[in-house]
């Protein structure tokens, strides 16, 4: 691994030579052209499948299962009906939309397969740069939809500019550098800007001018923005900026009266551990977010780093149960997906037992369809 980390800092290093602690903008293109290819990217198409009736299962519609029946596919979406359609017999089981993980370090086709063998159908990249890396991993046939950040917005010398190995010229440190940051993300390909959020007491954290002037930037191009947040004060701050989600959960407890913003829940255990162990949970706060009707995602940090390692695909699994250990359903929807509905995309997981009596259920995976097409390297998670 650490070979492979040498070789990866190499190619940065070709990619972008010089040194200078201003962003330069990874791509050498103006706003304008920054807008116009990143429009011309995220206009990517579905691969048409063949239409097919799954029969003979239950149907679980975020709130309860419903009574045996039959869905529908057609051209990878879920519809009403399709006359002359093939069956597939679905044994009694229940039939649940595919499984979203709001937060991986994914980088590789096969990060996508271990993925797609667990029934995770739609993977959010929280950080996945250069382009060469990530675009492969988009618009697969019969792997999992990935949404990537590309760089992560910090700055010289913060922990996450060391972990990731990041140059001076790729970071920020000026309000005004801002708008071609986020511009050079998306013609990259990026369908979601990261900003780092370190602890308050850090001194190479972003200040609030980048932070609110990053946001801003993000929301005139119509994409959301995720913040890593390293602590409460963190959260507020991303919060006072607008954006729109708070990665992580802090060990504070939150005051059920602040405004706040979808969250992931972190598992953090090393891969070679032979059971869980939650070593960065706080049910506390994740129930009163919960509480103030704050929506929560499953995301599972899921990477492959030297000892910060989390498995792909079992690991969302854990952290479904751990999310409902804390008094939470397990519904988790984008906006077409994560839910069994006509017009919906078909990112389907056929499972045995019930998973609203015991959300481990989720294991037990019988059959997996990504926008209708079937995966059928699947894993008894």
């Amino acid at each position: 691994m650490l070979s492979l980390l040498a070789i990866f800092i190499a190619v940065v290093l070709l990619i972008h030579p010089g040194h200078s602690c201003v962003y330069q903008g990874n791509l050498g293109r103006t706003y304008e052209e920054g807008l116009e290819i990143a429009r011309s990217n995220n206009l990517r198409r579905g691969i048409p499948t063949p239409a097919k009736a799954i029969t003979n299962v239950r149907v679980f519609d975020g709130m309860k299962l419903l009574p045996l029946g039959t869905v529908y596919i057609d051209g990878g979406i879920i519809v009403p009906y399709v006359e002359g359609a093939a069956t597939v017999d679905g044994e009694g089981g229940v039939l649940l939309s595919g499984l979203i993980d709001a937060h991986s370090h994914s980088t590789l086709i096969e990060h996508m397969e271990t993925f797609a063998s667990y029934g995770v159908t739609t993977v959010i990249t929280a950080a996945c740069f250069p382009y060469a890396i990530c675009d492969p991993l988009v618009n697969q046939p019969g792997l999992p939809d990935v949404r990537y950040s590309g760089l992560v917005a910090t700055t010289p010398n913060s922990s996450h500019a060391t972990l990731l190995g990041l140059m001076p010229n790729e970071t920020i440190t000026s309000p005004s550098q801002a708008p071609q940051f986020v511009a050079d993300q998306l013609a990259a390909g990026a369908t979601f800007i990261k900003l780092i959020a370190e602890s308050a007491d850090s001194p190479t954290t972003l200040d609030q001018a980048i932070m609110d002037v990053l946001v801003a930037s993000a929301h005139e191009h119509g994409v959301q923005v995720a913040c890593h947040a390293a602590d409460y004060a963190a959260v507020y701050r991303a919060l006072t900026a607008q954006a729109d989600q708070a990665h992580h959960v802090p060990a504070e407890t939150f005051p059920s009266t602040r405004r706040s913003s979808p969250v992931t829940l972190r598992r953090a255990r090393p891969l070679s551990l032979p059971s869980p162990s939650s070593t960065n949970l706080s049910p506390p706060g994740v129930t009163a977010l919960h509480a103030a009707g704050v929506p929560i995602l499953a995301g599972t940090d899921s990477n492959d780093f030297p000892v910060l390692g989390l498995a792909y695909g079992s690991s969302l699994h854990a952290e479904l149960e751990l999310l409902v250990g804390t008094g939470l359903s397990t519904h988790n929807r984008l906006f077409d997906r994560g839910v069994i509905a006509s017009g919906m995309r078909a990112d389907l997981l056929l499972i045995s037992g019930d998973p609203i009596a015991n959300i481990a259920a989720t294991r037990n995976i019988q059959r997996v369809w990504i926008a209708g097409t079937e995966y059928t390297n699947i894993t008894v998670a």
